[in-house]
């Protein structure tokens, strides 16, 4: 498909055929393409923006990027967090370089304009030169037009109209929840800086993968063979693993991989944790009914369109940079009330899988400079995504299928659509 054979909407680079789901190669390696998911979804949807043990004092702050839009967080001594434009609104510069830090104010470097930070102008630079009736309070920096904090959790959107929060979290709460439930006081404290690297790829590739359950049988194979070596687990055992639970595609372009949960420390992580600490296992037992610590020991890589996911040991961030250069912000947490045992061999795992020199995230990146080499191809332009379409089943707006089943991506790219279509 050429670029003037497409509709403005671009609704058309993603075909939900009953049998054979696709999508256009185009929507990886077109600039025009990027551009436009940056102002509709981005700029547009709620987006994960920061949790809020990130800013644990009065003045602490970090600055993101939404979309293209710079944003600060930062919380006021009045214990709110506000997240505000950072743009001056004299002359239009930056008032916060940094990416994080701690500063009761924000200053322009340019002409000495100075907020506080919970946006006040409260500071002008040679101030006779505006009238005595110079209304200071309608020039603080703007807010964006909505916030939300749940449970830690800080979403904002830069658009007035569209779902509420609510609505935009509803179809993944209850797993947000049960995420939250391995820790006794349902909390978790951010460990920072996070760890991150960048992928010369398209963001989607890493929205597609965090929920795949069909590509670890042959991309982490290296990792599998490691694990029977040192007679942790043989390959087989691995594998037979990877084919049970489920792939869920939720409405709202959330999804997820499910691992199913168990009282047994052989095959679960929190069964484990709780045989092996009995402080863990009290607290737990006496939050939870039985049929409540099945559930919440289940296994879970959450994505919440379009830029979270919440796996096991951390917060994955998603940045678009360039339609062809993605940064990952990778933030790993402490469960809080557990213990502190229990989260060092957590930061272990992860360090083994997904760190730098693990086992896991490098397949991962080489996997995607791959696909976005592959993708500029002509000689078949369409990725596929029916897998297990013809087998998935439809349970109170989940689509659920087998654990290698792409329902999860076929979820996201139907609301990428809808996000897409939208002038």
């Amino acid at each position: 498909m050429a670029v003037t054979e497409r509709t403005e909407s671009f609704a058309d680079l993603v075909v939900d055929d009953p049998r054979e789901f696709r999508v256009h190669g185009s929507v990886y390696t077109d600039a025009e393409v990027f551009a436009a998911e940056l102002e509709r979804i981005f700029e547009r949807t709620w987006v994960y923006a920061g949790h809020e043990s990130e800013l644990p004092a009065a003045g602490d702050y970090k600055t993101i990027l939404v979309g293209t839009q710079p944003v600060i967080l930062s919380r006021h001594e009045d214990g709110k967090v506000h997240a505000l434009y950072n743009r001056c609104r004299h002359r239009g510069a930056v008032v916060c370089r940094q990416e994080r830090g701690h500063s009761n104010f924000f200053r322009c470097r340019y002409h000495n304009w100075v907020y506080a930070n919970n946006g006040d102008l409260i500071g002008m630079s040679q101030s006779t030169g505006y009238p005595d009736d110079f209304d200071r309070s309608a020039y603080g920096l703007v807010p964006v037009s909505r916030m939300a904090n749940y449970r830690g959790l800080i979403f904002i959107s830069l658009s007035e109209v569209g779902p509420t929060f609510d609505e935009y979290l509803a179809p993944a709460r209850k797993y947000v929840d049960a995420w939250l439930g391995r820790s006794p006081v349902e909390q978790i404290e951010v460990l920072l800086p996070p760890h991150r690297y960048e992928y010369p790829g398209n963001w989607k590739l890493q929205a597609e993968n965090g929920y795949d359950g069909y590509h670890g049988n042959y991309v982490h194979l290296s990792w599998q063979r490691v694990l029977q070596l040192s007679k942790e687990s043989t390959v087989e055992e691995v594998q037979k693993y990877r084919q049970e639970g489920a792939a869920r595609g939720l409405p709202r372009g959330h999804g997820l991989l499910e691992r199913p949960g168990s009282l047994n420390p052989a095959s679960s992580w929190t069964a484990r944790m709780m045989d092996r600490y009995p402080e863990y296992a009290k607290a737990m037992s006496a939050k939870y009914s039985e049929p409540q610590l099945i559930d919440l020991s289940a296994r879970r890589n959450i994505f919440i369109f379009p830029n979270l996911y919440l796996f096991d040991t951390h917060l994955r961030v998603i940045v678009p940079k360039a339609v062809n250069r993605t940064e990952v912000q990778l933030y790993v947490y402490a469960l809080q009330g557990v213990p502190d045992a229990i989260n060092d061999g957590r930061i272990r795992g992860h360090e083994r899988f997904y760190g730098p020199a693990g086992f896991g995230a490098p397949d991962d990146i080489e996997v995607f400079t791959e696909v976005q080499t592959g993708v500029r191809a002509r000689g078949h332009e369409w990725n596929l995504f029916c897998r297990g379409q013809h087998r998935e089943r439809v349970e109170n707006g989940e689509r659920i299928g087998h654990t290698t089943d792409e329902a999860p991506q076929r979820a996201l790219y139907r609301q990428w659509q809808l996000e897409m279509s939208k002038p």
